[in-house]
C-alpha cells in the first residue's frame, strides 16, 4: 500500500502533516510511506504507519498540540520546517527534517525545545 493522497507532494505534504496534527486528525499517519519512520526525543523511534499513527495518538492525546509552520526550507527530497507548537502545558520550537518522495513521508526527525 503507498500513502494515502498520492496527489500532495513535496512541501504541501509537509504542511499537511502539520495541518492534521493541528486538527486531531490521526489520518495524519497516512501522509507516511508504509516503511516510514519517525525518530524524536534521545533517539526514540515509531518504525510503520501503525507505530506512527500511536505515536500522533499519544502526542495529540497528551499535549493537543496546535504546530504553526514558520518556513519550510526546500532540498527535494528534503524539506526543513520550522515550527512553533503550543499545546496544553507545554510550548515547544521545533525544526522537523523530512524525507518525502512519491510513497509519502520516508522519514521525520524531530529537534525540540520547551
Amino acid at each position: 500500500m503507498t500513502a494515502a493522497d498520492p496527489h500532495i507532494r513535496g512541501a504541501d505534504r509537509v504542511r499537511e502533516v502539520f495541518a492534521r496534527v493541528r486538527h486531531g486528525d490521526l489520518s495524519v499517519a497516512d501522509l507516511y510511506a508504509d516503511d516510514g519512520v519517525i525518530v524524536y526525543g534521545d533517539g526514540e523511534r515509531a518504525e510503520g504507519r501503525d507505530a506512527i499513527r500511536a505515536f500522533y495518538a499519544r502526542a495529540i492525546d497528551a499535549i493537543r498540540p496546535e504546530p504553526r509552520v514558520e518556513t519550510i526550507l526546500e532540498a527535494p527530497p528534503f524539506y526543513v520546517a520550522l515550527v512553533d507548537v503550543p499545546g496544553t502545558d507545554v510550548h515547544h520550537r521545533a525544526l522537523d527534517l523530512f524525507e518525502v518522495d512519491d510513497g509519502g513521508v520516508r522519514r521525520l526527525e524531530i529537534f525540540a525545545r520547551h
